[in-house]
């Protein structure tokens, strides 16, 4: 038995260090990507997939069309704050506070990382065609997509843990459809889109290593 419970250690212990390495190289080439991205940016390079992309999303437009994504689009703005605020208040009623403090810093770290590379890059909003809704401020990195990865991945993430698959993959599916709709619009470009994905992904994985740091913490005292 003590040999059976060692060779089952070491199996597990080898499969945590795959996971682990195969984790660091995802997050080593996300980071790769965004910094390759943003400092196409800082130096006003443009990708030459920009335009192309942006122009053959937007042939689709039709009137219809266009009301059902501006629709679509809310849901990563209002949609989303409003979702991430309902979310922690039912978090705190069922007296889980580990969750609900950490789906508001989900969100208020990556609407800060935003706002911070808003900021310092400055790229202003796509001109190819007059946009079907008005914003203001810059461009890089897309805010609506940055508020989903942080509210719809964060829950994403929560159901799949719980084995809510369906669930999970509902709630992710709400990251591309919000994407889809600032390129539609024409308020942002793919790579607008792109790098908020990529950032905020990474803020989210930030957040779920402090989460899981205090679960772990939390069980270690109680024992």
């Amino acid at each position: 038995m003590s040999r059976l419970r060692k060779q089952t250690r070491i199996t597990s212990m080898k499969h945590l260090i795959i996971r682990w390495v195969l984790g660091l190289i995802i997050i080593l080439g996300l980071v790769a990507i965004f910094t390759d991205l943003t400092e196409d940016i800082w130096f006003r390079e443009g990708f030459t997939w920009d335009a192309p992309l942006i122009l053959a999303i937007h042939q689709f437009s039709r009137p219809w069309l266009d009301t059902i994504m501006r629709i679509l689009t809310q849901a990563g703005e209002i949609g989303a704050i409003s979702v991430a605020l309902l979310a922690a208040v039912l978090f705190a009623w069922k007296r889980n506070y580990l969750d609900a403090v950490s789906i508001l810093m989900s969100l208020s770290g990556a609407a800060a990382l935003n706002t911070l590379l808003k900021f310092l890059l400055k790229r202003p909003r796509p001109d190819l065609f007059p946009p079907l809704v008005v914003e203001s401020g810059f461009s890089y990195p897309s805010g609506h997509v940055t508020a989903s990865v942080a509210v719809y991945g964060f829950l994403a993430l929560l159901l799949w843990r719980s084995h809510h698959r369906g669930w999970a993959i509902f709630s992710a599916a709400w990251v591309p459809v919000v994407a889809i709709s600032r390129i539609y619009l024409g308020v942002h470009y793919p790579s607008d889109t792109l790098g908020a994905l990529i950032i905020a992904s990474l803020w989210l994985v930030v957040v779920f290593a402090v989460h899981d740091w205090y679960v772990r913490s939390s069980v270690i005292k109680s024992t």
